[in-house]
């Protein structure tokens, strides 16, 4: 059944006064004042993530490798990132101070687009929860490269599966790296000759950098965390958790009986929706598409890196799905993303209890996740594929139309 227009629009207009709020009140009270204000730690200048590049660009510029030595970063942080970046940084002339706000604003508007387009397809008060939450918002404020993967993963789902589909993917992992967990997607929809074609891109754009992923990658081990100052607080992945046991000073093989249990957990869930075949119900609905693409790049950077809690924006694509009532407590499991997206919220407020309470959250929500896509695996080189396995496009025409869905178009 089609929502009322109040209730179609209201979350979306709540969004849109929400960020006109925020950037009015930056105006109004200044960057620090105003992030401090919603528990988002502030750094100035203003986009510290950006800065990094910003600086790069004036540092190659002086004959020194950014990649390892990087004066000119307001925080003297060396590049992390693909030297295309410095390209970019070079061809967006992003030493000019004008030219920099410019690059973010529309890096900004670009996301906040692109949520505000969601809340509009699919109008709900938990994807306005998720799209306003400090997770989110940290992104917002640091002016991180994660705003244009996003956009790049959104143009992905939204083209998926035309043949130019595997073009946001291979263009995010050249910016970035992780966004090649994205071929996850490609083989859960059996879509091979795609998936192959990228898989090869790929490869050779990880050739190609070979040879500058140790200073890339610095990121990515547990043993260079604490120089690079990630915390306990606002971030996930498998090597935060390891950090987790050594503050704790909890013995190293810990970590070992904490996988275990994970991936317990993973198989159950994973059994569960084997049994229950109905819930593997393949589409190419875009809310579908949406959460393949968000969950395969959660799944993948919790597994591999550490991470900042502004990568959980991902999460954002899989609630228009987990909300259609075709996965089972999909409403308890975005109260669960909620509640991962907001640790700068809850920690603060709770202390170690409100930590372990966000760390659960987002260990079930990876574990739930990961064993629901686990049991696509042994369909995806089954080629007999029966009609429950599969909806045809007049079905889905159907339900759409049920669901008042073309209220605008894909």
């Amino acid at each position: 059944m089609k929502k009322p227009a109040a209730q179609r629009w209201l979350p979306f207009l709540l969004y849109l006064l929400a960020i006109a709020t925020l950037f009015g009140s930056i105006a109004g009270f200044g960057w620090i004042r105003t992030w401090s204000a919603i528990f988002v730690p502030a750094m100035y200048p203003p986009f510290a993530d950006m800065r990094v590049i910003q600086g790069a660009v004036t540092s190659a510029d002086q004959g020194l490798n950014p990649l390892i030595s990087n004066p000119n970063d307001p925080w003297r942080r060396p590049l992390n990132y693909p030297p295309i970046w410095v390209k970019i940084g070079q061809a967006a002339n992003l030493p000019d101070e004008s030219r920099f706000i410019q690059f973010c604003s529309l890096m900004i508007f670009s996301f906040v687009a692109i949520c505000a387009y969601l809340l509009y397809r699919f109008p709900s008060y938990l994807l306005l929860a998720c799209a306003l939450s400090t997770a989110t918002l940290f992104a917002i404020e640091r002016g991180n490269i994660d705003l244009i993967i996003y956009a790049l993963v959104f143009g992905f789902a939204f083209v998926f599966p035309r043949k130019l589909s595997p073009i946001p993917i291979l263009i995010a992992t050249v910016l970035k790296f992780y966004p090649v967990f994205l071929l996850g997607v490609l083989l859960i929809k059996r879509q091979f000759i795609l998936f192959f074609t990228t898989l090869i891109f790929a490869l050779a754009i990880f050739g190609y950098m070979w040879d500058q992923l140790p200073f890339i990658g610095r990121l990515a081990g547990p043993t260079t965390i604490s120089a690079w100052t990630y915390d306990r607080v606002a971030s996930y992945g498998f090597p935060i958790i390891a950090l987790h046991l050594s503050e704790y000073k909890l013995p190293s093989w810990m970590m070992a009986g904490v996988i275990i249990v994970i991936s317990l957990m993973i198989f159950v869930v994973a059994l569960y929706f084997r049994k229950i075949k109905s819930y593997l119900m393949q589409t190419d609905r875009l809310d579908f598409s949406l959460f393949l693409a968000g969950s395969s790049i959660y799944l993948g950077t919790f597994i591999f890196s550490p991470n900042w809690d502004y990568r959980l924006i991902f999460l954002i694509f899989c609630v228009p799905f987990l909300e259609k009532k075709r996965f089972p407590l999909g409403n308890f499991l975005v109260i669960l993303i909620i509640v991962a997206m907001n640790d700068r919220i809850l920690t603060p407020w709770l202390g170690e209890p409100g930590l372990a309470i966000v760390w659960f959250a987002k260990i079930l929500v990876f574990a739930v996740l990961c064993g629901y896509l686990a049991a696509f695996v042994p369909t995806i080189f089954n080629f007999r594929r029966s009609a429950s396995e599969a909806i045809t496009r007049s079905e889905q025409v159907s339900i759409d139309l049920n669901e008042g869905y073309f209220s605008s178009t894909r």
